[in-house]
């Protein structure tokens, strides 16, 4: 069946989540923590510190162990007492600057926009995110991108998170498509990849993070750059 509708993931496979949340934490770690340390700890730590706690306490979201409001009331805090700070109003103050400015950063990963510029007239676009869906419809807008895509896909929207089965059936309901027609391209084997090509669909690895992974070649391709894309929508397409 031909190929009518691509859903990308958003964070790390078009937004450029490390280098734009990275340059939000430089400035909160030089504005609100670097005065409020007793040890000698760096900006580094600190970052180093926060994407290990994040990266937990989304994975306890993902798994409906948490909720939102927990997330975002914790892993500032969680970082904070990591670096010896027992403070949960600097942790308020570092998650409402955090939040407020993050959505406002605007690096994409390298050579998306020629791809989407080249897909858009092609087929129909449409993004699968976990993230929440005021800060990801800001995120889109604001780096000008928004209009390629036709249906945005949040875990809110869905009222289900990636790996789950019922936010891509969601995402196909809400598109119009089917799985046969659909290709998922994502950055993370096991929250967008795997689950995807369990249930039947086709995908594309954006393996930024250089993964070694086994591909399941029928149904799989790996890219490593953008540049690899034509190439890639090939083994579907011809």
């Amino acid at each position: 069946m031909k190929i009518k509708h691509l859903f990308f993931d958003l964070d790390r496979t078009i937004w450029d989540y490390e280098f734009n949340c990275n340059e939000v934490l430089h400035d909160l770690f030089s504005n609100y923590v670097e005065n409020k340390l007793i040890n000698e700890f760096s900006v580094k730590d600190f970052i180093k510190v926060f994407h290990k706690e994040n990266t937990s306490l989304w994975a306890l979201f993902t798994e409906n162990k948490v909720d939102k409001y927990y997330l975002r009331k914790n892993r500032f805090y969680k970082t904070l007492l990591s670096l010896n700070i027992d403070n949960q109003e600097l942790a308020d103050l570092l998650e409402e600057q955090y939040l407020s400015i993050t959505p406002y950063k605007k690096k994409l990963m390298p050579n998306v926009i020629p791809v989407l510029e080249s897909l858009y007239s092609k087929f129909d676009l449409h993004i699968i995110t976990n993230g929440f869906e005021d800060v990801q419809n800001f995120k889109l807008k604001n780096c000008e991108i928004h209009h390629y895509f036709k249906k945005i896909i949040t875990s809110d929207g869905a009222n289900a998170r990636k790996p789950n089965r019922e936010i891509f059936d969601w995402a196909l309901q809400e598109a119009g498509a089917s799985m046969q027609e659909s290709i998922m391209i994502g950055d993370d084997w096991e929250i967008d990849i795997v689950p995807a090509e369990k249930l039947g669909w086709k995908t594309i690895f954006y393996n930024v993070h250089g993964e070694d992974i086994i591909l399941h070649k029928e149904n799989t391709v790996e890219i490593n750059s953008y540049l690899e894309f034509e190439n890639a929508m090939l083994h579907f397409t011809s």
